[in-house]
């Protein structure tokens, strides 16, 4: 097991994703080779971004915390690349499958939410079961240190959370007091 402090960066080079150079692209990967990838496009130098999450969890032997430091997407990293050089990064053996980005500003701008709120130190956490949930009404932070952040807001478990939606990779949850948020129009 990897110590905490053995992992990659989450974000390579460390900059902005509005800095990027090439155009970005999801890759599905292996199962628990999302940190695996990110070591070998650092070797490429190839730009991606994998976000990450410290989950605390007790052990079964002597009650003590153990941290785990985990992909907020599990399966996904997104990367740039140019047309050719995505054929490298394919040739790693960790990918299932490559998805082409389409909407390149309305992606970067949803992981531009993300990057922004973990570089805050924020927690997120992935919501993987949103059982019964239908999407509900669109809101943005209006104070604090979220705001302008949008979001799509729903009731689970008495308490309000901001789903942070990102196409392609899934959803991360943000708890937000309702009182900081408004529709929007």
């Amino acid at each position: 097991m990897k110590r905490v402090s053995d992992n990659p960066p989450a974000r390579y080079p460390a900059r902005r994703i509005h800095e990027a150079e090439a155009p970005w692209w999801i890759a599905k990967v292996k199962p628990r080779q999302e940190k695996a990838l990110a070591f070998d496009l650092m070797r490429l130098e190839t730009e991606y971004y994998l976000p990450m999450y410290t989950k605390v969890t007790r052990r079964r032997d002597n009650n003590k915390p153990r941290k785990s430091v985990l992909p907020l997407f599990p399966g996904y990293l997104s990367f740039c690349a140019s047309a050719g050089t995505h054929r490298q990064v394919y040739a790693t053996g960790r990918i299932v499958n490559l998805v082409e980005v389409r909407h390149q500003k309305h992606f970067m701008d949803e992981l531009e939410q993300i990057y922004f709120t973990l570089d805050l130190g924020m927690p997120l956490e992935p919501l993987t079961d949103i059982g019964n949930l239908s999407p509900g009404m669109l809101v943005q932070v209006q104070s604090g240190p979220l705001h302008g952040i949008r979001g799509t807001i729903s009731r689970i478990q008495g308490t309000h959370k901001l789903i942070l939606s990102v196409e392609g990779l899934g959803r991360a949850a943000l708890t937000v007091d309702a009182s900081v948020v408004k529709p929007v129009e």
